[in-house]
């Protein structure tokens, strides 16, 4: 083998081919090796050795490696299979694949400096190694199952369907103590940072210094450092998000997706767009793991794939603390006005957020001691600035999207780039000082219940006051402690925690989730329902939950009241079959994006006549978000029934979009997209 395939950090869609000198020794599959790229010297990995060079080249025409710099594999076979899988599924280039897999120190061309010593205990606590609990006779069943093809060798994926308090965790805890008793590893996945210390202290306190903690939130140090302990063998099981999926074992046994139904899986930022539960599935295929999705509101997909038998499904249908599932009101807001309020420092008169019936409820539960949690998906303190006389509302200059006002900052903001202004006391149109803020957020909805409840502890937890390090951890131990009688926040609250003491829970606004324009938008409306309901009434107290809506025959309500996935699905599935959308569909979504809205919008004509020769094509049309941080935005769709005609369809689309985009416009191609804004 005279020559090698080397994929590089770069969005460049195919390995690139170079030559051994002369008595270089061969390097292995998945070794990083230097090479010449234009003027610089830059790290890629070896993907595969091959005896000729390209058709059309002389040896002499390739450049040579300039120098090896592993003498094993850092990339082991079924970790180069999952890779080249990612970037042809995706339609991402397999260097940046590589590079979203491994440390980033490992790019650098000296290579990963000296590092001091650092332990799991850096991050989270490691009490004694505990015992673990008596299990239900539900959870040994499940546990049954879920160990059965460890002693087998089979790798099958499992649709892990437990109610909120069901004990899936401990579940997973007993799983991976059978893969640590064989000589295996596990993966433990969670869809957010926020999750990972909670979740990480309970694997410590099972598995000790063994567990090792993988998230975007380390330091290039300590996140290399965590790497090279799963490698060594120094760990045996990692506790971490989308890109703890890349952890280097070398017999990997068990995969668990905890919460695989949440978006936070799906890459969205840039970078390659994968949805690492998806990817999780194709590891355990290729390593023979058993792959464990576990939530109390599967997706539509996974619910689907369990149904049709395609995945493994279990159930846990009881709270394992033998708990009752909160009774769950919803309040039509049509009927119920909210409580009229007194002008204050922080907040002008007008109606307030709660209706009576949460209101009163409230006051029962603060006579109680006991505590709540009141949830609104949208931060800040209004949701826009309008001018009563003129009709005006401030709009953000890079994203042609309402400012929405920050009591607190004194400023209107834009919640996509971040552009702020000083709070207006004038219409910068007609001059009036008639300005109404339009719209409760959180912030505005804290000030409401801190008038109401004078004598509450009042906490507010969103991106506004998360983002000072150790805070939102900080506000968790307060809850547990009992220092927070109230906690109001967005999503950061709805996810996995467990609070024993929270027997109410209002959702102050289900509606502007519905609203959106997407076709999840029901779903999603039922699961962070069901979700942040869960919160309450998790230990010996009885839990109340509230929804206030003006549309309180919406199927999503009603089955979220009723806590009941298998009639959501019933009604949610017919639709999308009629739709062709998920899960009978495979869904592209390809963006275009520039300074210039007439060329993007050229560019997006060019590529849908292309693929029309091909397949169905939806659009273009401009997005939803039609404009954001100054890029104006158009997208297409494409639905396909199966993956083959997808990846034939966008086969070389890249390529053919060099000739075809005008200059400046550039081209996204998004598989299976969770986000149409």
């Amino acid at each position: 083998m005279h020559f090698v395939h080397v994929a590089l950090p770069a969005r460049v869609f195919h390995a690139f081919t170079y030559r051994l000198p002369e008595r270089c020794p061969t390097p292995h599959r998945g070794a990083r090796v230097i090479v010449p790229l234009g003027r610089r010297r830059v790290v890629g990995i070896v993907t595969e050795l091959v005896d000729a060079p390209p058709t059309g080249f002389e040896t002499n025409d390739i450049k040579p490696i300039e120098r090896i710099l592993d003498d094993t594999p850092i990339l082991a076979a079924p970790l180069l299979q999952l890779i080249a899988w990612m970037a042809a599924y995706y339609c991402a280039p397999i260097g940046e694949v590589c590079r979203t897999a491994l440390p980033k120190r490992l790019f650098e061309l000296g290579g990963p400096r000296t590092l001091r010593p650092t332990e799991p205990n850096e991050f989270i606590d490691v009490g004694v190694v505990r015992e673990p609990p008596l299990l239900t006779a539900a959870q040994k069943e499940v546990r049954a199952q879920l160990i059965a093809p460890l002693q087998n060798q089979q790798s099958p994926t499992a649709l892990l369907h437990g109610i909120t308090g069901s004990g899936k965790t401990e579940v997973y805890l007993q799983l991976f103590e059978e893969v640590v008793k064989q000589g295996g590893q596990a993966i433990l996945l969670v869809p957010e940072i926020g999750l990972t210390p909670q979740l990480a202290h309970r694997v410590t306190g099972r598995f000790g210094k063994r567990v090792a903690i993988y998230h975007s939130g380390l330091t290039d140090a300590q996140r290399h450092h965590q790497w090279e302990r799963m490698r060594s063998g120094d760990a045996a099981i990692v506790v971490g998000t989308r890109s703890a999926l890349f952890a280097p074992f070398p017999n990997l046994k068990a995969i668990a997706v905890d919460e695989e139904h949440d978006s936070s899986y799906k890459q969205e930022d840039g970078g390659v767009l994968y949805n690492a539960r998806d990817a999780a599935i194709m590891r355990g295929k290729l390593e023979g793991a058993v792959v464990v999705l576990g939530s109390a509101t599967p997706s539509l997909e996974s619910f689907a794939a369990a149904r049709s038998g395609k995945y493994h499904y279990l159930h846990l249908p009881d709270r394992a603390t033998g708990a009752k599932l909160p009774t769950v009101e919803i309040v039509d807001m049509r009927k119920a006005a909210g409580r009229r309020r007194g002008g204050s420092r922080t907040a002008p008169t007008g109606y307030v957020s709660l209706s009576e019936p949460l209101a009163h409820a409230i006051d029962e539960t603060l006579a109680r001691r006991e505590q709540t949690l009141l949830f609104l998906n949208r931060r800040g303190f209004a949701r826009f600035l309008l001018c009563t006389a003129c009709g005006h509302v401030p709009i953000c200059p890079n994203c042609n999207i309402s400012l929405s006002l920050h009591m607190g900052r004194r400023s209107l903001v834009c919640h996509y780039c971040e552009y702020a202004i000083a709070l207006l006391e004038r219409c910068p149109s007609c001059k009036s000082p008639e300005l109404l803020p339009s719209g409760s957020g959180t912030e505005r909805l804290e000030a409401e219940i801190r008038d109401f409840f004078p004598t509450a502890r009042v906490t507010r937890l969103d991106r506004d006051t998360s983002e000072k390090s150790g805070v939102r951890n900080k506000i968790f131990r307060d809850m547990n402690h009992g220092a927070i009688d109230i906690l109001i926040g967005t999503q950061l609250i709805t996810k996995g925690h467990d609070f024993p003491n929270v027997t109410l829970v209002g959702i102050v606004s289900s509606d502007n989730m519905l609203h959106l324009p997407d076709f999840r938008a029901a779903e999603r409306t039922f699961q962070l329902i069901t979700q942040v309901a869960g919160r309450a009434g998790r230990a010996t107290k009885a839990g109340k939950v509230i929804v206030q809506t003006y549309l309180p025959h919406h199927h999503s309500l009603i089955c979220a009241q009723n806590h009941d996935v298998e009639t959501f699905a019933r009604e949610e599935l017919p639709m999308r079959e009629s739709l062709s959308y998920p899960p009978y569909t495979r869904l592209v979504n390809i963006r275009f994006a520039g300074n210039r809205e007439d060329r993007v919008e050229k560019g997006a004509h060019a590529i849908a006549d292309i693929l029309r020769t091909k397949t169905v094509v939806l659009g273009p049309a401009a997005s939803p978000l039609e404009k954001i941080r100054g890029k104006f935005r158009w997208q297409l769709l494409i639905k396909a029934r199966d993956t083959k005609t997808i990846a034939t369809t966008l086969c070389g689309l890249h390529e053919q979009s060099k000739s075809l985009l005008p200059a400046g416009v550039r081209m996204t191609i998004d598989v299976d997209p969770t986000n149409l804004l």
